[in-house]
Order: C-alpha cells, then sequence, then structure tokens
C-alpha cells in the first residue's frame, strides 16, 4: 500500500531507553514552534516516561488513541529485531502518526524511527534522573523545549544551548521535568 496523505494528524512519541542497567520508555506528543522564517518546526516533545520497556507501557490503561500508538511502535520494534536480530538498539524511538485518511477513517502507523539521540533525549536523560534520585517513583512528566529566542528557561530546567547560531540565529533548548 502506498502512504496515504492524512489530515487532521497528531504525531507521538514511543520509545524505549536502556542505560546503565536501567530501562524506561514513554508515550508523548511532538511540539511545533516557529522558526526565524516563520516556518512551523520541531518545537520539542512532552513525555510521560514510566520504569520498564514496551511491555510496561502495553500493561497500563491507557486512553486508546495511546494504547493503538504505543502497540504499532511495539510491533514495529519487534519486527526490526526480528530482521536484525544481532542489532543491539539501546534507544529507540519511533514517531507513531494519526490522523484521517482520504475516505474519513482514522488511521495510525510509525511515521519513522530514531535509534539514535534525537529531539526527546533531553527528557529521556531528565526520567532517568528523576528515577535514580527517587527508587520510589515510577512515572514522570519531562520536556525538551526548543525556542527561536534567546529565552530564560524555567527554574530547575537544564539548558541545552542558549546562544546565536551562524546558520539557524538566536535559539535556546532546554529539557525540564514537570512531575
Amino acid at each position: 500500500m502506498l502512504e496515504q496523505n492524512l489530515t487532521d494528524v497528531v504525531t507521538y512519541s514511543v520509545g524505549v531507553v536502556e542505560l546503565g542497567g536501567a530501562t524506561i520508555s514513554y508515550w508523548g506528543s511532538q511540539n511545533l514552534t516557529h522558526d526565524h522564517h516563520g516556518r512551523e518546526v520541531y518545537g520539542g516533545s512532552d513525555l510521560t516516561v514510566v520504569r520498564g520497556g514496551l511491555k510496561a507501557l502495553r500493561r497500563l490503561d491507557l486512553p486508546a488513541h495511546l494504547a493503538r500508538a504505543v502497540e504499532c511502535a511495539a510491533q514495529f520494534d519487534a519486527a526490526a529485531h526480528a530482521c536484525y536480530p544481532g542489532l543491539i538498539l539501546t534507544r529507540r524511538n519511533y514517531d507513531v502518526i494519526e490522523g484521517v485518511a482520504p475516505n474519513g477513517e482514522r488511521r495510525t502507523g510509525v511515521l519513522e524511527q530514531s535509534w539514535r539521540v534525537g529531539g526527546a533525549s533531553g527528557a529521556e536523560i531528565a526520567a532517568f534522573e528523576a528515577f535514580r534520585a527517587e527508587p520510589g517513583t515510577d512515572r514522570v512528566r519531562c520536556s525538551t523545549v526548543e525556542v527561536y529566542d534567546l529565552v530564560t528557561p524555567p527554574s530547575g530546567a537544564i539548558t541545552y544551548y542558549r546562544g546565536t547560531d551562524p546558520t539557524v540565529g538566536a535559539m535556546t533548548k532546554y529539557a525540564v521535568r514537570y512531575a
């Protein structure tokens, strides 16, 4: 089947990271912002992070749309491991799109995978730090934020970049834990 043009779309992030003997997984959404030319571009990710892998996410009582997104990512992840059994993937992030197909049906599927450091990595690190500092905590909300301006991040945020890039212009990138 050819890729369909979906409308009324939402892009979810679903991922799993293994680091230092610990595993986290998450679902979340991506945010858009405007760059210095007025174009809509990636503006960060809001994640709900839990201890454990994708199986831990699948066991949660999630709203139907999130459960579908997690299931699509889990199926893609399983297929990747089946196709490349020797491949070691310590960070897996899947962009899962949900939208309306031309026939009016809602569709959900993996748009792309990222097996490298990405836009959500700051929030992933913030979650690992929260779980290490609070062994009794099982769920946290963390975000990465990208702003095309020089702004002061909120208290407690970890600033990854604040300056003027010669190509992009003024930009601030940070991660923050909310709960």
